[in-house]
């Protein structure tokens, strides 16, 4: 179903655009040059928290890296214990061994909403609050540029290793007689009860002993059972400096975290983003974290989701990805004829009610998340394509009826994606996306055409047949979701039923009673689906 936006969502996407005293990153683009495995890239960020997916290799990381190295900070700044500066560095992340080429000519742009800028001459008159870019580059043999004229903000970089458990990690187990108890810093019961919420256990206390640079988590649950952090679980252990970290770091501070899920079962994982989400609205945080979870990714709303692709020697970024597009594209398995991308999951479930079983086992329905993100995807699949002998599966596209006065507009977005054509080429371009681009029934999005039908007939049929509800209620129904707000239609449909846990089944109905009244609209998206399975055939 389509995600549906809490109050807290609204909240967070609220401020996060429109705050200007946290330095907040809203774009990354790589003007010059390549860094990894990305080139010619830009990268945006509409949410406090960002999860970026990925198949391993398609330089998830690279961008936390990045992100990191946009900011500066004041020398007493907050800094992980061991690290000897309050700031990174891009010495921090980008290595090389003497058999590895030198990174060459490169320029990262960096977009920031501030309300701090550095006065010089030439901004003298426009160093107010409003988004600005720095730019950091490299010459072929010399050194970054100007890294204390960067915006100031407290970064923290969380990779892989903090999931080790102490039982694993060989100076605390050396230390382990050493540990003494460290003076509560006021913010351990705020931690205790943030790890106790995502993982459902009932802590009576959580405290810190330390050696040195190195601390030790101590906790107890209501059976009085005290342990260490020699006795914690991976994904336990480093939810407890996760959290710890976010109450030492100051407001507005940015928090990256490699594979966030890691050591995490599926509830967890959706705890531990709904937890995140609250101290984003409270504190001003951003978080950008990768992942390999389509847990994570559908506990995320579209502007906090976005996929990397490698591509041959091109990145795609694929902006507000569908949870179920993420895990196929993660799963690497296309076994089907016919690939049918659409926008979102309510246009996925009308397709899979339409089509019959036959069809449906032939054909696989993308929910991808955007009619933007669909163009993007189609350029990227041609491209693949044209280099292709043999492997493709072929595609299609059905965006919502509402996108079909911009026709024009997603073609010419399509063909802008293939970069420099030749005539011809850009003629078998138009050809191949004229063939493959329809749209649902409708001059508006799908749950509403599904609502609002010229006859209600089918409705009180199926639905005293299948739910036993009189006449009266189906219009009570009909109309209640009609005024739900958009993409919300189906959602208050089970509600008004009462059936919000079955709101799959009152949907399939409610798209069943509407193409069982357009019989029409039903036969011409069978028809076009089955001219392609046709031609896979020959």
């Amino acid at each position: 179903m389509v995600y549906v936006y809490s109050n807290l969502d609204n909240k967070n996407l609220k401020w996060f655009p429109n705050d200007t005293s946290r330095a907040t990153l809203l774009k990354i683009q790589v003007l010059r040059g390549q860094i990894r495995g990305l080139k010619g890239v830009t990268i945006d960020f509409h949410y406090p928290i960002t999860a970026i997916a990925g198949r391993n290799g398609s330089c998830k990381t690279t961008v936390l890296a990045l992100s990191a190295c946009a900011f500066h900070n004041q020398s007493d700044g907050f800094k992980l214990p061991g690290r000897k500066y309050s700031y990174y560095t891009f010495s921090d992340f980008f290595i090389q061994t003497k058999e590895e080429a030198a990174l060459g000519d490169i320029a990262i742009a960096y977009q920031f909403l501030h309300n701090n800028w550095r006065i010089t001459k030439s901004n003298k008159n426009k160093a107010k609050a409003r988004p600005g870019w720095q730019v950091r580059r490299k010459k072929t043999g010399s050194r970054w540029n100007n890294y204390d004229s960067r915006v100031e903000r407290t970064v923290v970089f969380l990779g892989v290793e903090r999931i080790v458990p102490h039982a694993e990690r060989s100076v605390s187990k050396s230390y382990k007689g050493r540990f003494e108890p460290e003076t509560d810093n006021g913010w351990e019961d705020s931690v205790r009860e943030n790890v106790g919420k995502i993982l459902g256990t009932d802590y009576t206390s959580f405290s810190y002993s330390r050696y040195g640079r190195y601390r030790l988590p101590i906790v107890a649950k209501k059976d009085l059972k005290v342990y260490s952090g020699f006795n914690m679980g991976a994904g336990e252990h480093s939810l407890f400096e996760l959290f710890s970290i976010i109450n030492e770091c100051p407001d507005g501070s940015l928090i990256l975290i490699d594979e966030i899920e890691l050591g995490l079962h599926e509830k967890a994982q959706e705890n531990l983003i709904e937890e995140l989400k609250k101290i984003c609205e409270k504190r001003k945080f951003q978080i950008i974290c990768t992942t390999h979870s389509s847990r994570i990714i559908e506990s995320l709303p579209p502007e906090g989701r976005i996929f990397i692709e490698r591509i041959g020697d091109q990145t795609n970024i694929i902006p507000g990805i569908s949870p179920a597009y993420a895990t196929g594209k993660l799963s690497g398995r296309p076994n089907v004829e016919l690939e049918i991308i659409v926008e979102d999951d309510a246009a996925k479930l009308i397709l899979e009610t339409v089509l019959d079983k036959e069809l449906r086992s032939r054909t696989k329905v993308l929910p991808i998340g955007s009619a933007t993100a669909v163009m993007r995807h189609l350029g990227a699949k041609y491209k693949e394509n044209m280099h292709k002998q043999d492997g493709i599966i072929e595609l299609c596209v059905l965006l919502d009826g509402d996108q079909e006065s911009k026709k024009s507009e997603h073609t010419r977005q399509f063909l802008n994606s293939l970069e420099k054509l030749k005539d011809t080429e850009k003629k078998e371009a138009e050809d191949w996306i004229a063939k493959r681009l329809k749209f649902l029934p409708g001059n508006d999005w799908p749950e509403l055409w599904i609502i609002k039908p010229n006859s209600r007939e089918r409705f009180y049929e199926r639905f005293h047949r299948e739910f036993q509800i009189p006449n009266a209620e189906v219009d009570e129904m009909l109309d209640s979701a009609s005024r739900a707000g958009k993409h919300n239609e189906f959602y208050e449909a089970a509600k008004f039923l009462k059936l919000d846990d079955q709101r799959v089944v009152v949907a399939s109905q409610l798209v069943k009673s509407a193409f069982e009244s357009e019989p029409e609209e039903s036969k011409r998206i069978i028809n076009f689906i089955q001219c392609f399975l046709a031609e896979r055939k020959i």
